[in-house]
């Protein structure tokens, strides 16, 4: 519990280095218009892969065992959902997302003269709030933390021979920690390859842990995700934008999304 509070509080810390730098920083060209040129909400999609790492290491909270061989399997996911920019480009943290998604996790773990297998379907809810780092006029970093509620579809159980992982929940909820490289494509498109994995376990709770139990092993899931973004342009219905006074401008010059 002590080492996730540190990770924590490192990235809250460097979140903040990071949004304050960007003040000193060359000067780019802005990644989003904040003038009313476009929307500060739209859709997103993120098709993806899975992967279970197993964790070996006693220290970490795995589990090492001779007699025992974890294997993670790769597997698909997609999401949908909807982000929101904060009021001005925001500051320390720059828009929140939120969406759902499907995924599939899938491992193996070999004992002895048996090699069961598990492949879990899930539905999830997420929620994350993001910080931006511009490196140029069209790359950035992107680092985040959120939430996600996952529930449990159904399990494919090969035959009789193969035990079910009894140990697993079908309603499990973590914190967790992303960190992605973005790209901006023709003023409007934006690409984001991100890694994704759980930093403490709410749902099950096993004193902090952030790997899940399955079988006799310990699986940390790492998500690879492909978001795809898009500004959308105010219709002719939609209220005109708001001008903005000094301040507000010599902020949004300052801004991250800049």
């Amino acid at each position: 519990m002590i080492s996730v509070s540190k990770y924590l509080f490192f990235f809250l810390l460097l979140s903040s280095f990071i949004g304050h730098s960007q003040m000193y920083q060359r000067k780019h060209m802005p990644l989003v218009d904040l003038n009313g040129s476009y929307k500060m909400k739209h859709f997103y999609f993120s098709p993806g892969l899975t992967f279970m790492l197993p964790n070996e290491i006693e220290k970490l909270g795995g589990v090492n065992n001779e007699n025992i061989s974890p294997r993670g399997r790769i597997a698909f996911m997609i999401e949908a959902g909807m982000y929101h920019i904060f009021e001005g480009g925001g500051n320390v943290f720059n828009y929140m997302d939120y969406g759902i998604s499907y995924k599939t996790l899938s491992g193996s773990e070999k004992r002895e003269d048996e090699k069961p297998r598990f492949k879990q379907r899930y539905i999830s809810l997420n929620y994350n709030i993001n910080n931006i780092y511009q490196l140029s006029s069209n790359r950035f970093i992107q680092s985040s933390i959120g939430l996600n509620v996952d529930y449990k579809l159904f399990e494919r159980k090969e035959n009789d021979l193969n035990p079910s992982p009894e140990n697993t929940k079908n309603l499990l909820s973590s914190l967790h920690l992303k960190i992605g490289y973005g790209m901006k494509f023709q003023n409007r498109l934006f690409i984001i390859p991100s890694l994704e994995t759980p930093i403490i376990n709410f749902l099950k709770w096993e004193n902090g842990k952030s790997t899940y139990g399955i079988f006799n092993s310990r699986y940390r899931p790492i998500l690879l995700k492909i978001r795809i973004l898009w500004l959308k342009r105010p219709s002719k219905f939609d209220c005109p934008p708001v001008k903005i006074n000094s301040q507000d401008k010599a902020r949004y010059e300052n801004n991250y999304m800049q």
